[in-house]
């Protein structure tokens, strides 16, 4: 009886290594994408939180804008004073210098991205990404109860009251941070296959 042979099936990991190579090229520009929308995001929220553009409202003295620290009337300025100003407006600053922290951080570990992938075990893509996702969150909070409160008041149901550009600057920052972590866990993505 003649015996017979089996195949033999050999699994090669020159394919797998190249399939790593391949898919490495992607983790750059992905890199340098999530970077510059962090830090445009970071921009976005950083002007929207430091004009005065937030609120408008037409008065028989003329046009008054107001923003997080201050309010104009025409040209003259005033900052308000912290003990007298409305509860939801501290509130807001708050959500959103926390958001500014976070993002900044994100953005650092963006940063920090580009000379190593884990720091202490940590993925460094990952955190920055938990962070971008994280500013985004507190950004929305902020946003969110902003309006809810003045969608109530008295001046914006008679169309008295309308929000300006530094308002919508906000509302544009939780959809960069958005993708800020998207385009970072996209990047990890890409390291890890």
């Amino acid at each position: 009886m003649a015996e017979r042979e089996i195949p033999s099936t050999t699994v090669s990991l020159t394919s797998v290594t190249s399939l790593e190579i391949n898919l490495s090229f992607l983790s750059q520009p992905l890199k340098i994408s999530s970077g510059i929308c962090s830090a445009g995001s970071l921009l976005l929220e950083y002007m929207s939180l430091s004009t005065s553009y937030w609120v408008l409202e037409t008065t028989h003295r003329g046009m008054v804008y107001s923003g997080l620290w201050n309010i104009c009337l025409e040209s003259k300025c005033n900052l308000y004073q912290f003990n007298l100003l409305a509860l939801h407006i501290h509130v807001t600053r708050a959500f959103l210098l926390m958001a500014l922290f976070c993002g900044f951080i994100g953005l650092l570990f963006s940063c920090i991205s580009f000379e190593r992938n884990k720091l202490y075990d940590v993925s460094v893509i990952k955190t920055a990404a938990i962070f971008s996702f994280s500013a985004g969150f507190l950004v929305l909070v902020a946003m969110s109860l902003f309006t809810a409160i003045l969608r109530r008041s008295p001046g914006y149901a008679q169309r008295l009251v309308v929000f300006g550009t530094s308002f919508s600057l906000g509302w544009a920052s939780i959809l960069m941070y958005i993708v800020t972590g998207i385009l970072l866990l996209l990047t990890e993505k890409t390291i890890i296959s």
